[in-house]
């Protein structure tokens, strides 16, 4: 518009002899600018949002229970164990780094990068905290669970003896875990049973007993004889631990509606 005579009138402007309010010059001027970014390239976000920058998680220190002489779980049983919990630590920190800064583009459920990292991100931190419960409950004296978690127990499972039955019984079908949790929707307890870290993880669950059947878990002492393995766990679960989890999952709001 270089050949055009421009001149200001009050909150007029006069273009060729033509009047246009001031209004309409933002407006042409919006929408010139508009187009300018319209034709600038457009950068693809190729990155995953910024994560923080520390490990979030640190290996727990369950070597008491090496030391403690648990019957029918030798030390080196245990702390071959605890070695294989520590990898889960270092692997669960390490995807973490890695989802930082994650190439989002080519995101495919047959094969990417994202897709592996997250999968994986499952199978690692399921690793860690499912074998935190599991040491967590062990160490203890054995015998029969009292108050309110035998009450649950009995009112789920008919007895204690019933129970035991079940939960070893569980312990032989399943390849990974069993997990007797608090089902928040139904607020009684349960027993669950997992192939794998992150397979068929019940949801709206509070895990109360944590029992680990991978081979890991009992081969250096017993082979191939899972049943003598269960034994010795039920002999070495600590009850109070399971009693203080489980007074503090019935304290969760559940019902099919909640959301808390």
């Amino acid at each position: 518009m270089t050949s055009e005579k421009r001149n200001l009138i009050g909150n007029f402007e006069v273009v060729d002899n033509e009047v246009v309010t001031r209004r309409e010059v933002l407006l042409m001027g919006a929408l010139a600018a508009g187009s300018l970014v319209a034709a600038a390239p457009v950068v693809a976000q190729t990155t995953a949002a910024a994560l923080p920058t520390t490990d979030p998680y640190v290996a727990k220190d369950y070597s008491v229970l090496a030391k403690g002489k648990m019957e029918g779980l030798s030390a080196n049983q245990i702390e071959q164990h605890l070695k294989l919990y520590k990898g889960y630590v270092t692997k669960a920190n390490e995807i973490q780094t890695k989802l930082r800064d994650v190439d989002l583009t080519g995101a495919n459920a047959t094969y990417a990068p994202l897709r592996e990292l997250l999968v994986e991100q499952s199978y690692a931190l399921n690793g860690v905290v499912y074998h935190e419960f599991y040491f967590g409950n062990l160490g203890g004296k054995g015998g029969e669970p009292t108050g309110d978690l035998r009450a649950a127990l009995e009112a789920r499972f008919g007895s204690i003896g019933k129970f035991m039955d079940y939960l070893k019984a569980a312990g032989k079908c399943m390849r990974g875990w069993v997990i007797v949790g608090y089902n928040t929707r139904d607020g009684q307890l349960h027993a669950y049973g997992l192939d794998m870290h992150n397979m068929w993880v019940p949801a709206n669950v509070i895990p109360i007993l944590v029992l680990d059947v991978y081979e890991h878990a009992y081969m250096i002492d017993y082979g191939i004889d899972r049943a003598k393995y269960l034994d010795a766990f039920v002999n070495n679960l600590d009850w109070d631990v399971c009693a203080k989890r489980f007074a503090g999952a019935r304290k969760h709001s559940g019902g099919p509606d909640s959301t808390v």
